[in-house]
């Protein structure tokens, strides 16, 4: 295990600060959320099951892919003109892409080899939570960090950096 953190601390150069922003000290409303978002993502992942939860993980990356490769994005934005800003239209273009995938693997060949196999309420439970965490990293890297910020409040190192979007994108791979 401690072989394992070193190489993580090699490859990420900030992985000690990634975790500093999180006050420790007392039992706030911020515990609170933290407490209630965890048992959504439980509560979610149960409800949708490990085939879905997997198809919509890889949708996550695929989505992703496909939108940072998208060429007609200038023209969208400037479609868009001066009413929406251009990471408005980079989330949206986004979470389109995200939906169409998901519902293309919903109707394709992977959701009955995914099926086949069993897995236990906690490897469920494991892989909502990276990719609600995957999810909220993406859409964080496409705002402004003001606005990533003030949203994500204190937990903006756990989700906004580009060295906590990296190990959402990396960490759902070994649980896969």
């Amino acid at each position: 295990m401690m072989k394992l953190l070193e190489i993580i601390r090699t490859l990420v150069p900030d992985f000690e600060n990634l975790f500093s922003t999180i006050s420790t000290g007392g039992f706030g409303p911020g515990w609170l959320f933290g407490v209630l978002g965890a048992m959504t993502v439980s509560l979610y992942g149960l409800s949708i099951g490990r085939t879905r939860a997997v198809m919509s993980l890889l949708s996550i990356y695929v989505a992703y892919a496909i939108e940072r490769t998208f060429p007609f994005l200038e023209n969208l934005q400037d479609l868009a003109g001066e009413s929406l800003e251009p990471y408005w239209v980079e989330t949206a273009i986004f979470l389109i892409m995200y939906a169409s995938v998901f519902f293309i693997f919903n109707f394709s060949l992977i959701k009955k080899r995914l099926s086949s196999v069993e897995f236990s309420l906690f490897s469920i439970a494991i892989i909502s939570f990276f990719q609600i965490g995957f999810l909220v990293s993406i859409i964080l890297s496409f705002l402004p960090d003001a606005i990533g910020q003030g949203w994500a409040m204190n937990l903006f190192n756990l989700f906004g950096s580009p060295t906590a979007m990296f190990i959402w994108a990396i960490a759902p791979l070994p649980v896969l």
